[in-house]
């Protein structure tokens, strides 16, 4: 209580109670930024990740579509998603810029980046056998044997549905779904300390305010109270009349 007494009684204890709720005030806000600035990385990383794994998917959907039915139809979306893929080509949204610039406008670790560089290297690994089994079809096309053609179509629909397809397939969802999980284990721990630092500053500023009542309320106790005394009037005299 001594202690507590004495910080009371110091004459300088509001001012400082003042700054702490000021600074405290300052990194909470700064905490509460930092926090959003997480979730919107989060968001990009899951916008990136479903960006790299749909146009993985229409790439092996145009594909197939063209080696099964042999319409030029779809040789045409495929070379598209690759166009707007690697920035030679507007999206939807009507943006020119390839899939490498978009990632690098994000403040990901480097190990992220890899993670997501690499899913987009074997995609575009797994496009040069899509195109192998274009050229089987376009090889058959022109055969006026029929066992010849079909044997070049068969190629093509088992560079397209044969198990190391599926493989490579496979190995590009991982690499995808690695990179988001890397970025929502990282951010989740830095969120998570964001939010911690900020509810302590909210204690501590609760805590201060308390204190500074308790200050303002020692220094009115201990304020002596001016006790005003009243100057008597003198009464008028009256003058008696002369008898």
């Amino acid at each position: 209580m001594k202690i507590l007494d004495k910080i009371l009684e110091f004459k300088k204890t509001p001012y400082v109670i003042a700054g702490v709720i000021f600074f405290c005030s300052l990194a909470v806000l700064s905490c509460f930024k930092s926090a959003e600035t997480q979730l919107t990385t989060l968001n990009h990383a899951a916008s990136l990740s479903r960006a790299m794994a749909k146009s993985s998917d229409d790439l092996t959907n145009y594909a197939r579509f063209f080696v099964t039915t042999k319409n030029e139809q779809w040789r045409t979306e495929f070379n598209n998603v690759l166009k707007i893929r690697n920035g030679e080509m507007p999206d939807e949204k009507n943006i020119t810029k390839s899939f490498k610039n978009r990632v690098k406008e994000v403040p990901f670790l480097q190990s992220e980046l890899d993670r997501l560089l690499k899913a987009e290297e074997l995609s575009n690994n797994l496009a040069k056998l899509e195109v192998q089994a274009f050229a089987w079809i376009d090889k058959g096309r022109p055969e006026l044997n029929f066992e010849v053609q079909m044997h070049h179509y068969t190629e093509a629909q088992m560079l397209m549905f044969g198990d190391d397809y599926k493989k490579y397939k496979k190995e590009i969802v991982n690499t995808t779904d690695e990179f988001y999980t890397l970025v929502v284990n990282r951010l989740q721990s830095e969120y998570l300390f964001y939010m911690t630092a900020a509810w302590t500053m909210i204690i501590v500023i609760n805590v201060s305010l308390i204190l500074l009542v308790m200050v303002i309320k020692h220094k009115e106790g201990n304020t002596p109270r001016r006790v005003t005394v009243k100057k008597a009037v003198p009464k008028p005299r009256v003058k008696k009349p002369p008898q």
